[in-house]
């Protein structure tokens, strides 16, 4: 059976890991939570944190005892036209190290939680869909109600 990944998507400083911190409880530093009676691991540092960190966690992750992961993760997609850059390998290698033995479903937080100018671009979202399930969040909310979307989508996919 494959394991399932939960993938929350903002950009740098956009409050990904304040929405994760809410699904555990309001610990930072605590790295599992319970959804419809199910353990979930959860990592809040996404690739735009420590991307080469992130990378390497995945690289692993089939290893860990667990069914189900949440992470948080910036959408680097490598351009068409030109090299792309190291973050932006990275986030593919990312990516596809987790395609090979999970199921991946994003919740993309379309707008930065308090500038509805920055957004997750159409191009972001066709990428990863390719990889996975993908859900988009519209509006600017507040962390807690990003949380809880969350949530809902995660169950929706259990």
């Amino acid at each position: 059976m494959r394991k399932k990944v939960f993938i929350y998507v903002g950009h740098s400083n956009w409050g990904k890991s304040m929405a994760l911190k809410v699904l555990t409880y309001g610990d930072s530093r605590k790295k599992t939570t319970s959804i419809s009676g199910q353990i979930f691991r959860v990592r809040k540092m996404s690739n735009d944190d420590n991307g080469i960190g992130l990378l390497e966690w995945v690289k692993i992750i089939h290893r860990i005892n667990f069914q189900f992961f949440i992470i948080a993760l910036c959408p680097k997609i490598p351009p068409a036209d030109k090299a792309p850059t190291e973050e932006q390998l990275v986030c593919e290698e990312i990516l596809n190290e987790l395609l090979v033995k999970h199921d991946l479903f994003f919740f993309i937080q379309k707008e930065k939680f308090n500038n509805p100018l920055q957004q997750i671009t159409q191009e972001e979202i066709n990428f990863l869909d390719v990889f996975g399930t993908v859900h988009t969040l519209f509006g600017q909310n507040p962390f807690s109600v990003r949380a809880e979307e969350f949530k809902e989508f995660i169950k929706a996919n259990i």
